[in-house]
C-alpha cells in the first residue's frame, strides 16, 4: 500500500522494521547477519556476465551466467564458529 500510494516514509518505516526484525533474530540465534550479507553478496555480483553486464531475462529477471558461484553460507557461519 505504501509504495503504491508513493510514501516513502512509510516504506522506509516499513524497511527499517524488517531489517531490525533480522537483526535481532541473527543475533538470538548467534548469526553473524552482516558476514552473511557479505558472501550473498558477492555471489550476487558473479551472476554478471564476464565484461559485467547483467544478463536479463525478456521480464527483466537478472538470470545468472556461467561466472556464477552460489553464496557459501554453511562455510562462513563455519568461519564465524557458529554451530551448525
Amino acid at each position: 500500500e505504501a509504495i503504491d500510494a508513493k510514501d516513502l516514509v512509510a516504506v522506509a518505516q516499513e524497511l527499517a522494521d524488517v531489517v531490525y526484525l533480522a537483526y535481532g533474530t541473527d543475533y538470538s540465534l548467534g548469526i553473524p547477519l552482516d558476514v552473511v550479507l557479505t558472501e550473498v553478496h558477492r555471489a550476487n555480483m558473479t551472476k554478471f556476465a564476464a565484461d559485467g553486464r547483467p544478463i536479463l531475462r525478456n521480464d527483466g529477471k537478472l538470470l545468472k551466467s556461467d561466472q556464477f558461484v552460489a553464496a557459501d553460507v554453511a562455510t562462513v557461519l563455519e568461519w564465524a564458529g557458529v554451530e551448525l
